[in-house]
């Protein structure tokens, strides 16, 4: 359709009406380096993290495997869900979706072992707010039968705190808007409009997807002789703007012309290509006997012995087909005998309207069949559509949201509906329900492509559209991908989605010459029906191969390959995308070294290496430094296969921060390494952590101090309200907490600015440390500071200061601001050494300044998570002991010690994982080891000993309790520093003895 262009600059600057609205942008994100660094460190270093720069989250979390808790089996789906909200938790700091705001949506078994893979689970949560769905918004778990998660893909909002879902425009005056703009914009009623769905939608301001409660109304006008016009309006629900117009019609393109040599079976009807009798599968049957439905090869049976007149429609299980030119065609068939196998041949004159009703009916059931030979337990392509032939335009075809559309013969087309026109209409319709979607930027496009080239094994959509012959598009094309920022490169969606299709039917090609014809199409099959289950891809973007590459992974280590990871990657970078770089050496089951108790030494690590272009790995080292001093390395021996140990020697009565990598060579001297010089992994000797802040239980003896004459926006404790460019801040990478201090306290929604630092400074002053106890104390914190770079330098900034005199005089120890990459927002850790400032006393205090000194910069701070920490000896470690045996769960129970092993501390918490789900427990303790056999399982705990409140399990079987060291229950007596005591779980289960036990966990209490 063309626009005139009066009406086409109106189309383009509508959405402007929104932007008029106040926006609230967030700016800053968690440090999502750190969080994957720590995500590799619990489960492998395989993992790797994609972000979204729209959220500043990640969008996907991929390459390795982690194992669960507790296996589901393939069918228990409740299980399933409660696993992956499990993971969902664990990983809420990465992506930023919340638990509570995820529905489950669907579990699906995806056989990829029929091909050149091996079988998957995948799980979709998608969000609600309020039992409001938020538009696009899922996470999608895959994981391997056993239950190891594989991969996270996540596009939810994390916006959504505060967000108001109560609409304050009404769903009749969203619709009466919706009726005005499409009136004023096309200059023509609306015939067909629906009513106002309340959703949340995702709606990009300035880079950043923001949600946004609003209505959506579709508005139509379908006429016969008239191209059809279908919109779908989005308007706030709050303002009546228009916050975006989505097409609704999505036609089979036709602009440009591509020329490629035709495959038989898939071109046009044309003389060239007469009919042929094709089976009706699926197809309706009425007689007096009753009704029936063919199989999918068109076999029916009427039960009895008597002839029967039975009648046949274009009407089936899957499709049901209207002739917009007349009639819809019906024949019956007389006399047909019993007991005697008869076909019935509709059309049998080979009529072009009726032949196009024909082909209507069956290349619907020919793409749901594909999607049901490739994965039997999906149904989402088990439906009755609705088709509509002989449209009286000609030379096009459209999906419209409830039908799809085709043209009848003329304007030097032949009619549009024919294989893969019909696939490529209804794959519009399978974008929909799959969740991909028929995006802007060409995705719908090139996907419904995807279903057609698929469906038909062939790179030619739309083969002899033209009654002169060529194409619509070709998979063999070369248009290129232009980047994750400028994907709709190519001037419109179809030319656009030639990207992802070409990208697709390479992939199939290259698969199909490696594999061979058979196993490269189910491979493919697999892995495009796979995906369509498995993630939500909503644009095309490079992630789309990590997603593919994911799902063809057979280890749960991506850095070494996939099956069929040549072919894939080839196939992207033919299309333009950037390709998936594997490393030339793989580091992994590396034994990190945990930190250590003064004294302690040699540390031996050990890794396996695996030069995976030119083996072996050879010149493997372990280099390390002690409290910054110059890296020197130590070569590690082999062990075997691609084993390889070696050790960090012992530093004697040094304490200190120890930082160590790995680094190796493969055989034509490509290097890589675990780890680097510039960010290496790190363990304490020595460490002794004296305070700890994470101001979750309120000030904890800091204070609001002098100066403290700003005139707006003082420190506060509590959790953000969504302020200014501290928007969305309600936790930090830290400790993961909710409180903080902070600049300002606006209500929610207001803007930069509008309750930042002005007018002075603002003071936050900590209580006393006692810090001459221990070797280099130090203090760590994590901060927050945004300032729009206005002021001049050591004026309007966030200055940290140290005092050793109770606060009489302070010393400048960081000053941050205004440039810089740390000054934007986001937080970033720092760490103190003392002495380099004031010499360390019992009196050493921190305080922390915000000041806008009338330069008109806007400064907003926020501060969180300090720890205070020197080096000496300190208690032993806590040790697990004894052995637990498998319970009914098929785990063994583990116990965890969580908190201070100082006493005083009385931060004591204790976990059990692993145990039998949903049964009753409790946690005892006593003053000496034991190792008897006793009912399932060993009684680890001997002596004198004492028991906890008895608890319940979880259906993961964890279960955690908090210990109070100063008052136990009754009669344990207070637990003081220099005791010794020994814990561990006793819990019910449903085998045996009816009964088992946990291991034990050793814990010296000192200060």
């Amino acid at each position: 359709m063309k626009l005139s262009q009066g009406l086409l600059a109106f189309a383009l600057a509508a959405p402007a009406l929104a932007q008029n609205q106040p926006e609230q942008l967030p700016s800053e994100a968690p440090n999502l380096n750190q969080l994957i660094n720590e995500w590799q460190g619990a489960h492998g270093d395989a993992w790797r993290m994609l972000p979204d720069a729209r959220t500043k989250r990640a969008e996907m979390i991929f390459g390795g495997s982690a194992a669960p808790i507790v296996r589901p089996s393939t069918g228990d789906n409740a299980a399933w869900f409660n696993l992956t909200r499990f993971w969902v938790e664990q990983t809420t700091t990465m992506h930023g979706a919340k638990s509570g705001e995820l529905r489950n949506e669907r579990v699906s078994y995806l056989p990829l072992g029929l091909a050149n893979g091996t079988d998957k689970m995948t799980v979709r949560l998608n969000q609600e707010v309020n039992g409001i769905p938020v538009e696009n918004a899922s996470i999608n778990a895959l994981y391997n039968t056993q239950g190891d998660l594989l991969s996270i893909h996540n596009t939810t909002s994390p916006y959504t705190e505060g967000l108001s879902t109560s609409p304050t425009l009404s769903a009749d005056a969203a619709v009466r808007e919706a009726t005005r703009l499409f009136r004023r914009e096309i200059g023509l009623n609306g015939l067909d409009i629906s009513e106002a769905e309340l959703f949340i939608a995702q709606i990009e301001r300035e880079g950043t997807r923001l949600p946004k409660l609003a209505y959506k109304v579709s508005v139509h006008r379908e006429l016969q002789g008239m191209d059809p016009l279908g919109y779908g309006y989005v308007i706030d629900a709050h303002t009546g703007a228009l916050l975006r117009r989505d097409e609704e019609i999505h036609y089979f393109d036709v602009e440009g012309t591509v020329k490629s040599l035709a495959t038989p079976g898939t071109q046009a009807d044309h003389a060239g290509n007469p009919e042929v009798e094709i089976p009706m599968g699926y197809i309706r049957l009425t007689s007096s006997a009753g009704t029936t439905f063919a199989d999918r090869n068109g076999n029916f049976s009427f039960p009895g012995n008597s002839p029967l007149d039975i009648t046949v429609t274009f009407d089936g299980t899957f499709n049901t087909v209207n002739n917009d030119a007349g009639a819809d065609y019906s024949v019956t068939f007389n006399n047909v005998p019993a007991n005697t196998p008869t076909d019935l041949v509709m059309n049998p004159n080979a009529q072009n309207l009726v032949t196009a009703q024909a082909n209507a009916y069956e290349h619907i059931g020919q793409t749901r069949d594909m999607i049901k030979d490739t994965n039997p337990s999906d149904t989402t392509a088990d439906f009755q559509a609705v088709s509509n032939a002989n449209l009286a335009q000609t030379c096009n075809a459209f999906f419209n949201g409830g039908s799809v559309n085709y043209f009848q013969a003329g304007g030097n087309c032949n009619n549009t509906a024919f294989t893969t026109v019909v696939a490529h209409e209804f794959g519009h319709w399978l974008n929909v329900l799959y969740g991909t979607g028929n995006g802007a930027d060409g995705m719908g496009e090139g996907n419904a492509d995807v279903f057609a080239m698929y469906t038909y094994d062939t790179p030619i959509v739309g083969q002899f559209f033209f009654t002169g012959g060529g194409a619509i598009r070709n998979g063999l094309g070369t248009r290129q991908f232009c980047g994750d920022n400028n994907s709709g490169c190519h001037g419109g969606v179809h030319a656009n989605g030639e990207v992802w299709m070409g990208a697709a039917w390479k992939t199939r090609r290259n698969l199909k010459q490696t594999l061979g014809n058979g196993l490269g199409i189910e491979t493919s099959n697999q892995l495009f029906i796979g995906w369509m289950n498995s993630f939500n891809q909503t644009e095309i973007k490079s992630i789309i191969e990590a997603q593919w590459l994911t799902l063809d992974d057979d280890d749960g280590n991506i850095n070494n390959g996939t099956p069929n990871y040549q072919d894939i990657d080839d196939a992207f970078i033919e299309q333009g995308f950037p390709g998936f770089d594997l490393p030339f050496l793989v580091f992994e089951n590396v034994a990190e070294v945990m930190d250590q108790p003064s004294g302690a030494g040699p540390f031996t690590v050990t890794a396996d290496v695996t030069a995976q272009f030119a083996p072996p790995a050879v010149n493997v080292q372990l280099n390390y430094s002690l409290n910054g001093a110059a890296f020197q390395s130590v070569a590690m021996n082999p062990t075997g296969g691609v084993g390889f140990t070696g050790q960090i020697p012992s530093f004697g009565s040094q304490n200190g921060f120890v930082e160590w990598f790995l680094s190796a060579e493969d055989s034509n001297g490509q290097d890589g390494g675990f780890g680097d010089a510039g960010d290496p992994l790190e363990f304490s000797i020595g460490k002794i952590v004296l305070q700890a802040f994470d101001f979750e239980s309120g000030p904890a003896g800091w204070a609001i101090g002098d100066p403290n004459n700003a005139t707006t926006g003082n420190w506060v404790i509590g959790n953000p309200n969504p302020t200014g460019a501290q928007s969305g801040d309600d936790h930090t990478p830290g400790a993961g907490n909710v409180n903080m201090w902070f600049t300002g306290n606006a209500a929610n929604g207001a803007g930069l600015g509008e309750n930042d630092v002005d007018g002075g400074t603002t003071s936050l002053i900590s209580p006393a440390f006692a810090l001459s106890t221990v070797d280099t104390p130090s203090i760590s914190y994590w901060r927050w500071y945004s300032n729009d770079q206005g002021g001049a330098p050591n004026a309007d900034v966030l200055e940290i200061d140290l005092s050793n005199d109770d606060g009489a005089t302070w010393v400048a120890a960081e000053v941050v601001g205004p440039a810089g990459e740390e000054t934007g927002g986001g937080f970033f850790q720092a760490t103190l050494l003392v002495s380099d400032f004031v010499p360390p006393t019992d009196q050493v205090r921190l305080r922390v300044r915000a000041s806008d000194l009338g330069t008109g910069s806007i400064v907003e701070a926020g501060f969180d998570d300090v720890e205070v920490f020197g080096f000496g000896d300190a208690c032993t470690p806590v040790t697990n002991y004894c052995s637990s045996t498998p319970n009914s769960s098929g785990q063994a129970a583990v116990m965890f010690f969580n908190g201070s092993q100082n006493a005083n501390d009385n931060n004591v918490t204790l976990t059990v994982a692993g145990a039998a789900p949903n049964q009753s427990g409790l946690f005892y303790y006593g003053d000496a080891a034991a190792n008897v056999p006793f009912g399932n399982g060993i009684r680890c705990v001997g002596g004198n000993f004492f028991r906890l409140f008895p608890g319940q399990t979880d259906s993961f079987g964890i279960l955690t309790q908090s210990l109070d060291t100063q008052n136990p229950p009754f009669p344990a007596p207070p637990i003081m520093n220099g005791d010794t005591y020994y814990f561990s779980f006793w819990f019910r289960d449903t085998v045996g003895a009816g009964f088992d036990f946990a291991d034990g966990i050793e814990v010296e209490f000192c200060d």
